[in-house]
């Protein structure tokens, strides 16, 4: 079992758990989906203090970036297992571990000596929005889902708060978390593949965004990440003109020459912030596997368990106390009639 809470070191070049446990530790520890990965995994045998590094970026690491605080975050999902042969038990436990690098500021200074008149020191810093990535069922303002069948219609929404800038939603990719990418939505904010994801749909605010998808899988993977690049433009300064909403589909056929211009204008404005954003993990069911979370008609609830054995006997019981009984009245109806029949003669 564990003791306390793991510490998490954010190195230079890469990221590290120490994990202390009341008994020595026989077991392993992996990042979640690569147990079979020697570089993803680390076996430890009669040890009370054990730490696990991982290079940063490697074994399907998240790299996200943050535009307040500036700076990159690195996420990873982290299995602890206390089965030395690598078994999943109640014992084990998963930990979702993030490490935040901060940007340095870039000052350039220049010295110009004038007069001796103190000078007094007046700054300010933009609240910068926080943007998230989500995928709903039932329509944009659905539940999140963590779980889907394929072919089930779905919507994915961006959305940053507050309303107070404009966004892009650009360069988005499906990944199965092992390394194989898709794209999804390319540089200018367009989709890629109609059927895996329709065109983005932006309100008003142009801060939230939403577009509809038909569920898919890999092939010989039941996980899906989905990353994307947010651009925030300053809407009030008229910086987010000819930037978003993008213009896409038969719209984009009849302004190359525009769209040429808008790249151009979105390659070199770097007065503009970008921030990556990343949808939870979600789980698709292929049509052999839906049973597995489907409620069946035949499920007895935990509870009745205990007293299950003794419902059945009572049931039987009762039947063959029934069954006795409408037997014996059948066989008195016979002697009364017998009885009749006799004294008629």
């Amino acid at each position: 079992m564990l003791a306390g809470t793991p510490k998490v070191i954010c190195a230079e070049n890469d990221l590290a758990l120490d994990i202390v446990t009341s008994k020595p530790f026989r077991g392993n520890i992996f990042v979640k989906g690569r147990a079979k990965d020697k570089s993803c995994r680390q076996s430890y045998a009669n040890n009370g203090t054990n730490s696990y590094s991982l290079p940063l970026g490697k074994c399907g690491m998240q790299r996200l970036r943050s535009a307040n605080p500036r700076g990159v975050n690195f996420m990873v999902t982290v299995i602890v297992s206390f089965h030395p042969a690598g078994f999943i038990t109640k014992n084990d436990r998963a930990f979702h571990v993030k490490c935040f690098y901060m940007e340095p500021d870039e000052i350039v200074t220049q010295n110009i000596d004038v007069s001796m008149i103190p000078t007094t020191e007046l700054s300010d810093s933009m609240l910068m929005p926080k943007c998230e990535y989500s995928v709903r069922r039932d329509g944009p303002n659905g539940p999140t889902l963590t779980y889907a069948n394929v072919g089930d219609t779905v919507f994915h929404v961006w959305e940053c708060t507050p309303a107070d800038m404009g966004m892009l939603v650009k360069k988005c990719f499906v990944t199965d978390g092992d390394g194989e990418d898709h794209a999804v939505v390319d540089f200018d904010g367009c989709a890629t593949d109609p059927f895996l994801l329709s065109e983005l749909t932006y309100d008003a605010s142009l801060m939230r965004a939403h577009a509809s998808s038909q569920v898919f899988k890999y092939a010989d993977s039941n996980q899906l990440y989905f990353t994307c690049q947010i651009r925030l433009c300053q809407k009030q300064m008229g910086m987010c003109q000819e930037v978003t909403p993008p213009s896409c589909g038969a719209k984009r056929l009849e302004s190359d020459g525009a769209n040429e211009k808008n790249r151009t204008k979105r390659e070199t404005d770097r007065n503009d912030y970008e921030i990556d954003v990343a949808t939870s993990e979600l789980l698709v069911l292929d049509p052999a596997d839906r049973g597995l979370l489907s409620p069946s008609p035949f499920c007895v609830p935990r509870l009745l368990l205990p007293v299950l054995p003794l419902i059945l006997i009572t049931v039987v019981s009762l039947t063959v106390v029934t069954t006795a009984l409408v037997l014996r009245r059948q066989d008195h109806k016979k002697e009364m009639d017998v009885m009749n029949s006799a004294a008629y003669y």
